[in-house]
């Protein structure tokens, strides 16, 4: 039986889940309405074993490199990469609406369930392009400022592959 690992959506949704869900706790910091932290309260008193984990922070450093290679660095939270190494260290799903998420997923190997969105149809390489000289510079770590010229940079998208 595989293993599901839970994004904040999940709970802020108030989704049905199954028997064992893993989620970080991270993601119970942004559980904030009232809502979400019952609908988690219900799942740990229900028959659903949910277990509250940190990741391992070699996959932390893991993911995050993948992250700088698609470019989606920035996109993500340090809960994201948590998820998604909380995810790879169990080679789980990952039931998560962020389409960040799902192409960082996407590249390192994990399978994603929505919650309540569609499955992102292309996955997307980002890049840094100048707005000032137009000089463009690879995913990772958006510097603010262009090394050249100085003028701030923009995200563009490199490539773009169609799915499914």
């Amino acid at each position: 039986m595989p293993t599901y690992i839970a994004d904040s959506s999940v709970f802020i949704l108030g989704m049905p889940l199954p028997n064992r869900i893993i989620t970080t706790p991270d993601v119970l910091l942004e559980l904030k309405d009232m809502q979400s932290r019952m609908a988690f309260e219900a799942a740990v008193d229900s028959n659903v074993n949910v277990v509250v984990e940190a990741p391992l922070p070699h996959l932390v450093d893991e993911v995050s490199s993948h992250a700088r290679v698609t470019g989606d660095c920035e996109r993500l939270s340090d809960t994201d990469i948590g998820l998604l190494a909380k995810t790879l260290e169990y080679n789980g799903i990952l039931y998560t609406d962020d389409y960040a998420i799902q192409n960082v997923a996407g590249s390192i190997g994990i399978r994603t369930e929505p919650v309540v969105q569609k499955h992102i149809k292309e996955r997307f390489e980002w890049g840094w392009r100048c707005v000032g000289c137009g000089r463009k510079f690879e995913g990772g770590d958006s510097e603010q400022e262009c090394p050249v010229c100085g003028s701030r940079l923009v995200g563009y998208r490199k490539s773009r592959r169609k799915l499914r």
